[in-house]
């Protein structure tokens, strides 16, 4: 058994831990974008509780490099310390875990940019700002909505 096992199943485990956080940020992207608060605010309880699991995932890679030496390497210098053996055991883990991060960024940038966004409709309209009922048809033609109807509106 390598010296280096343990930590290849720490890194299968990051693995595993994107493969289940990967779908819960892809649909909470869906539900910001088609405005559904309530849906919003399970994925926020489900993140939470990923960031816990994160944080303990974290705890036990640092304490695994200390044991290995080679605490505050990066995967490149890890596989630039460590016998080709092991490096060629790692790589792909390396490998898969980067590609996992990258579409997290991806799906954070996104999400971020919709609730930018969301956000920005609600003040145009909060301010009465005529831009704020500016839509677009099907066809690229744009449309003024001319309603003066307000959620506090209470005439019917």
């Amino acid at each position: 058994m390598s010296d280096f096992s343990a930590f290849a199943d720490l890194m299968k485990d990051f693995i595993d831990f994107f493969d289940t956080l990967i779908p819960i940020e892809q649909d909470k992207l869906d539900a910001t974008v088609k405005n559904r608060v309530g849906i919003l605010e399970d994925f926020m309880h489900k993140e939470q509780a990923a960031v816990m699991r994160l944080r303990g995932l974290e705890q036990k890679r640092e304490a695994e490099l200390k044991r290995l030496g080679l605490e505050g390497c990066t995967f490149r210098q890890i596989l630039d310390k460590i016998p080709d053996t092991d490096a060629a055991m790692l790589k792909p883990l390396f490998d898969r875990i980067d590609s996992q991060v990258r579409v997290m960024q991806s799906l954070s940038g996104s999400i971020k940019d919709a609730i930018e966004v969301n956000l920005r409709v609600i003040e145009l309209k909060l301010a009465g700002d005529p831009a704020g009922n500016a839509t677009y048809s099907a066809t690229g033609q744009k449309a003024e909505k001319n309603s003066t109807k307000h959620f506090s509106n209470r005439s019917v």
